[in-house]
């Protein structure tokens, strides 16, 4: 009992998260997200041909092996055409069907195999190959499947590099994109993705080190059936987890970018706009309105983003969102200095930030330490103050 729990813990994740992907997708439709529930789907099928191996239903092997050969060497295809999805206005449709091309090429092989083979050959090789893993009892068209399935390995292992190096890429495109456009990125950004990414990886060299062992090593051991079994559970819960509160992607973000008419007028003294652009924030803090966006800047200087851009991030050196939440931040220091006692909430929402976590989190990112943590600091030395004071009268 507790064994099965085991082999079909993963899947179940899967189908919850596929389930409640759906009702997200009833409420509101989201392409990303539409692209992440077929993820999940081909995952709960994955393992459920996993399941299938490991509760040894070997009558069913032919049909959950073929089904195997083709999400194996999906899901992290899958899962990068997700990214692209977020990070990317209009992809490529051809170029995503390009992607799973692998995983359909050797769907088909291992399917054509199993139907041109006899029940004799599938038999030796279900027997020897897939709960032995022994080439050289296999002879036939038993021996061109076992060819077939190293040629999934080979192609799993293959897609690591390329498909982590360009999701890493792509989401780091987005995410200076949104915090060259936004003052608050919190809700905004791919952060929690790139650490998917890495465990997603690190998961994938499991899976292949685990294939590559073979998995009739795992068949008759609960224990070691068990450790990849919570990995990927978790690893899914979390990837989910993210998918669901995922609510903005590139097509958001131009959609306020196009919607805004540029002026056309060109200012080519950069100096010259470069003290505009401190006088209206930092003189007129303007750093104090929330959900600044570089429009606001690009409408009240009569120029256009692009200018504001070169200014603030190749001049400057830093991107819009930390020009103004560095602004916003000096001001929250100089409000808790001023009054120690002071409700947090009200510190940020008088320095301009949105959100109590967006605050905290810009803080301890500037300063070094959380805001009550400073508090404190300051309460302790105006106390210590008093008490010198004191003492000297």
């Amino acid at each position: 009992m507790i064994q099965s729990m085991i082999i079909s813990l993963p899947m179940m994740v899967c189908i919850i998260l596929s389930a409640l992907l759906g009702l997200s997708l009833h409420d509101r439709w989201d392409k990303p997200k539409s692209r992440l529930l077929i993820y999940m789907v081909v995952a709960a099928f994955l393992y459920l041909a996993h399941s299938i191996y490991f509760h040894r239903l070997t009558e069913a092997i032919p049909f959950s092996d073929t089904v195997y050969s083709f999400c194996n060497p999906a899901v992290f295809p899958l899962f990068y055409i997700y990214i692209e999805e977020l990070t990317t206005n209009q992809p490529l449709r051809w170029r995503q069907w390009l992607y799973l091309s692998p995983a359909f090429v050797c769907f088909i092989l291992v399917g054509l195999l199993y139907i041109l083979m006899d029940k004799e050959e599938t038999v030796q090789f279900i027997q020897s190959h897939l709960y032995g893993d022994n080439y050289a009892t296999l002879t036939g068209l038993a021996w061109w499947q076992g060819q077939a399935h190293l040629l999934v390995k080979i192609v799993f292992a293959l897609e690591i590099p390329p498909i982590f190096i360009f999701g890493w890429q792509r989401v780091t495109q987005y995410n200076q994109l949104i915090e060259n456009f936004y003052s608050d990125i919190e809700e905004k950004s791919l952060n929690s993705v790139k650490p998917l990414l890495i465990l997603l990886v690190t998961a994938s060299l499991i899976a292949f080190i685990c294939n590559a062992v073979g998995r009739y090593r795992f068949a008759d051991s609960m224990w070691m059936l068990a450790i990849p079994s919570v990995i990927f559970s978790i690893l899914i819960l979390l990837i989910g987890h993210v998918g669901l509160r995922q609510k903005f992607s590139i097509q958001d973000a131009l959609l306020e970018i196009d919607d805004t008419d540029e002026p056309t007028g060109i200012l080519k003294d950069e100096e010259s706009l470069r003290g505009k652009i401190r006088h209206l924030v930092e003189d007129n803090a303007l750093y104090l309105q929330p959900n600044l966006k570089t429009n606001d800047l690009a409408k009240q200087l009569h120029t256009n983003r692009n200018y504001i851009y070169q200014v603030i991030n190749v001049e400057m050196g830093m991107s819009f969102s930390e020009y103004i939440n560095r602004r916003r931040i000096d001001h929250a220091v100089l409000l808790i200095e001023g009054d120690p006692n002071a409700y947090l909430a009200d510190v940020a929402a008088k320095s301009g930030f949105s959100s109590i976590s967006t605050f905290y989190r810009n803080f301890k990112l500037y300063i070094g330490c959380s805001p009550s943590d400073f508090q404190q600091k300051i309460q302790a030395r105006q106390q210590s103050q008093k008490k010198t004071t004191g003492r000297s009268l």
